[in-house]
């Protein structure tokens, strides 16, 4: 069984959660199920977590701060901070149990709405922020704003893996990013920063 302190409880109920959500989906997934996972009785979890809905939001929310967490580049090329942070989150949708679980549920079930609709936003206000970093920096074309580019890059993003998830179980999800990303290089960025970001493209995802 997993040892009583709170903090570490927590976590090992919202990683059980994680593995049958990404597994199962929210309407199979059962608490009994996700309390075997976790070492724990089916009381002590609801005690942290009196409903599913709860413990999937939970899940949700630490989904969002490892993916955010992926934005820390400290690239001087505001786009070339975009490509690796691409990478970073691309890595954790095939290596972390609970950012696959959390982009799943939030996709799949309703009730959840609200919650995924935050994280979209906040992810469309961060990204759009770094388009005017490279809108003012000269690295990308001004005939499309930095509203439009971010709130473009965000869902072709999460389509590019889902559709990667579909096809392959995500096994070609890098190259895919990769080619993303180079359409998006000759589509918007400037002429004479277009062949060091697709190296950046090359570098990161080579």
């Amino acid at each position: 069984m997993v040892d009583a302190g709170g903090t570490g409880r927590r976590a090992a109920i919202v990683e059980a959660a994680a593995r049958d959500f990404d597994r199962d989906g929210y309407e199979t997934a059962s608490i009994a199920g996700i309390a075997r996972g976790a070492g724990v009785s089916q009381g002590a979890l609801h005690r942290l977590f009196p409903t599913k809905r709860s413990l999937a939001l939970a899940v949700i929310d630490e989904q969002n701060a490892r993916t955010f967490a992926a934005m820390s580049s400290t690239d001087p090329s505001p786009i070339a901070m975009l490509i690796q942070a691409s990478r970073g989150i691309a890595d954790l949708l095939m290596s972390d149990v609970v950012v696959r679980a959390g982009i799943r549920i939030s996709l799949e079930h309703g009730v959840l709405a609200g919650q995924t609709s935050s994280f979209y936003e906040q992810w469309i206000a961060g990204v759009v922020d770094v388009f005017r970093l490279a809108v003012a920096s000269g690295e990308v074309q001004t005939t499309v704003s930095a509203e439009a580019l971010g709130a473009t890059l965000v869902p072709y993003f999460t389509g590019v893996q889902l559709v990667s998830n579909v096809r392959s179980g995500r096994a070609d999800l890098l190259p895919a990013v990769a080619t993303m990303w180079e359409v998006l290089v000759h589509a918007v960025a400037e002429r004479p920063h277009r062949e060091r970001l697709l190296g950046v493209v090359s570098a990161t995802f080579g």
